[in-house]
């Protein structure tokens, strides 16, 4: 196989293939081992240099005559052997390289709510948990529909999978954006809480306030229309606090 990483152009013969599923959308996406050599020791250091850069992506594979990238991979692994006595060895290098998944949502639909992100990132924790976060133009009524969404919802990240994901609106905040009212939110998988030596995870919230409500609610001591004008109130104080005046202020 050819292999472009920057300016630097190989051949490599590949010696070990494996599939591994997607832990983001299912897919499954090869894992395979690559080895070539360096026979100039410009070159070693060069590939040396380029193994570290590509971690993240931007190693491209070719077919037998094209000249247009078929596959994009990340370097995961590099070793590297000297063969032969100096000055005549070889430099052998081995990579293990793994086939990147470039991620678009078209569609981010949150309950009843359908956004077009125009920033989104996502990533997945130990454990296989998504967390997600977005910015997108939304309308009033969308808005209005996000600040009332307390429970966990099915999100579908259109574009990357059709699956619904059970997930819990983290939080959002809402201003002006490129294109009028924006929104920028975070939501995270339903799971059980967790702990471990970097803190407590997904832990829900306090529910002091739905517990006074109950007690008083029980001695008829507040009735249905206070109820909800009381929860409107709280809902219409925390929406406004989370007004800022750009939302692009920031990187998700």
């Amino acid at each position: 196989m050819r292999f472009r990483a920057g300016d630097l152009e190989f051949n490599a013969s590949v010696a070990e293939t494996r599939e591994v599923a997607s832990r983001q959308t299912g897919e499954m996406l090869r894992s395979i081992t690559i080895q070539f050599r360096a026979q100039k020791e410009a070159m070693h250091a060069q590939a040396l240099a380029e193994a570290e850069q590509r971690r993240a992506g931007g190693l491209f594979s070719f077919g037998e005559a094209g000249e247009t990238p078929e596959t994009e991979w990340r370097v995961h692994e590099h070793t590297f052997s000297y063969v032969g006595s100096e000055p005549w060895g070889i430099n052998h290098h081995v990579w293990r390289i793994e086939e990147v998944e470039r991620l678009a949502c078209a569609q981010l639909i949150i309950g009843s709510v359908t956004l077009e992100p125009y920033e989104y990132v996502e990533q997945v924790a130990d454990g296989d948990s998504l967390r997600l976060a977005a910015r997108a133009t939304v309308s009033e009524a969308d808005l209005e529909a996000l600040s009332r969404m307390a429970d966990p919802v099915d999100v579908v990240r259109v574009g990357i999978s059709s699956t619904p994901r059970r997930m819990r609106l983290d939080g959002y905040v809402w201003g002006p954006g490129p294109s009028g009212l924006g929104v920028a939110l975070a939501c995270e998988d339903l799971r059980e809480p967790r702990v471990s030596l970097a803190g407590i995870e997904a832990v829900p919230g306090d529910e002091g306030l739905e517990d006074l409500i109950a007690i008083l609610q029980a001695r008829a001591l507040l009735g249905d229309q206070d109820l909800v004008e009381l929860r409107e109130r709280g809902r219409a104080r925390r929406h406004a606090a989370r007004r800022v005046a750009s939302i692009t202020g920031w990187s998700l």
